[in-house]
């Protein structure tokens, strides 16, 4: 009966690992909506300059070999809108309705709007085809994006800009000007586009604030790995757990030669059983039934536990000293 027991504990802890993943995925990925999926390597280029942001745009355009990078130039006054120019990179947003920016959006002469599903921004929709106003003038909204949980991308307006749109509203020094993609890490690229950019200095982006200097720490889901490794070691736990009376029986007995071999043999088939089986269950469930994006973490996290039930397994069945 306690090595039933066991064997449930096991499964229930390979839940709790599903569980626990399932939710450090949901805490990482909602903050990278609030990032407006811009990667942890995004940087805020400091700059003075009263360069148009189209002819920004023009001139970066010009530059070859670059490597592939967004920009979103936010307004200072109001940080929920975004002027964005894609370069060979798009990070794709969740869609409610509608589409996303293509790359056809940023060479195009005229703007196009993405917006939260909560936006400020008042939507006027004469016909089927909704618009906003922005810089007195009114753009297309080709689809709005949010996410349970991710205000800020669903407060954002983000509005596309092109080499052939005519010149902006706004300069670069009215605007916070972030910087995404393989150009962040790469030095030639990153060093064309400051000083296409005249920016004098840089730092991490970070969106709690509408300057995004203010460095926080916000929680990425680590204390649900903590508690992954900590299953862990209650798996471990339970199998001694599990091999105690089997140990016993092992010690007690005075067979000698084939038939101690066989009878190890036996009771490893049932130390197996007992622990690979919920093992083999639970792995079934959690891919049923629980929502997971970090299923290598999860595969990682099964295969080193199910190695390490055989390992201690061979090594206290087969390496137990028969007591005197």
């Amino acid at each position: 009966m306690k090595k039933i027991i066991s064997s449930i504990v096991i499964f229930l802890i390979v839940l709790l690992t599903g569980v626990a993943i399932s939710k450090s995925d949901s805490i990482k990925y909602n903050n990278t909506m609030n990032r407006l999926g811009m990667s942890e390597e995004a940087v805020v280029l400091h700059t003075h300059s009263k360069k148009n942001l189209v002819t920004a745009v023009q001139e970066l355009n010009a530059k070859k070999k670059v490597a592939g990078y967004q920009l979103i130039f936010f307004e200072k006054s109001n940080s929920d809108i975004g002027y964005i120019y894609s370069h060979g990179k798009t990070n794709k947003l969740p869609i409610t309705s509608g589409r996303y920016f293509s790359k056809d959006d940023f060479i195009s002469q005229i703007p196009f709007a993405v917006q939260g599903k909560t936006s400020n921004i008042e939507a006027y929709k004469p016909q089927s085809q909704s618009y906003i106003k922005v810089d007195n003038r009114y753009i297309s909204v080709i689809g709005n994006v949010g996410f349970d949980g991710a205000d800020i991308l669903n407060s954002q307006t983000l509005v596309s800009l092109s080499p052939n749109q005519p010149k902006s509203r706004y300069h670069l020094n009215q605007v916070t000007t972030v910087l995404d993609g393989h150009a962040v890490t790469n030095k030639e690229s990153l060093s064309k586009i400051k000083h296409v950019l005249h920016a004098s200095s840089m730092h991490k982006y970070v969106p709690q604030t509408d300057d995004f200097t203010n460095v926080e720490t916000t929680n990425n889901g680590e204390m649900y790995l903590v508690g992954i490794v900590l299953l862990f070691f209650l798996i471990m736990a339970v199998d001694f757990y599990i091999l105690i009376p089997l140990k016993y029986d092992l010690s007690r007995s005075h067979l000698t030669g084939d038939l101690k071999n066989n009878y190890r043999n036996g009771l490893m088939l049932r130390y197996l059983i007992y622990t690979l089986v919920p093992f083999a269950i639970g792995f079934a469930a959690v891919n049923w039934r629980i929502v997971i994006i970090s299923h290598s973490t999860f595969n990682l996290f099964m295969t080193i536990s199910v190695v390490m039930t055989i390992l201690i397994g061979l090594s206290q069945i087969f390496f137990v000293k028969r007591s005197e």
